[in-house]
């Protein structure tokens, strides 16, 4: 059943691609309500994001992984794991340089 790859391969880089423009999206969309906000708020706003991404990137490695096993386009799944790979190493390379640099700007004031 050909059609079948097709449409596995086609969905496992539409979320792989919906992973990356679904949840920031959503977090900006999320600050036009006029409701007062707190502290708390936008934590659980990037919560949020986070679960949304993981949930979509979850999504998308399963698809990815069925396309290689099943499917004759396995460039798609290629495409797929790499676009979450990437998605989720820019994030833990921007967790690491904010912490440095709160780090750095710390030892600058003499704060603890």
């Amino acid at each position: 059943m050909p059609a079948i790859d097709d449409v596995l391969a086609v969905a496992a880089a539409a979320v792989a691609v919906a992973a990356w423009v679904v949840p920031p999206v959503r977090y900006v969309l999320s600050f036009r309500r006029r409701k007062p906000r707190d502290s708390l708020a936008v934590v659980g706003r990037v919560i949020g994001l986070i679960v949304l991404t993981a949930i979509l990137s979850a999504v998308a490695l399963v698809l990815a992984i069925l396309t290689l096993a099943f499917s004759d386009r396995s460039g798609w799944g290629w495409f797929a794991l790499a676009a979450i790979g990437v998605y989720w190493l820019a994030f833990a390379t921007s967790l690491l340089v904010s912490d440095h640099l709160a780090r750095r700007r710390r030892q600058e004031t003499g704060r603890p």
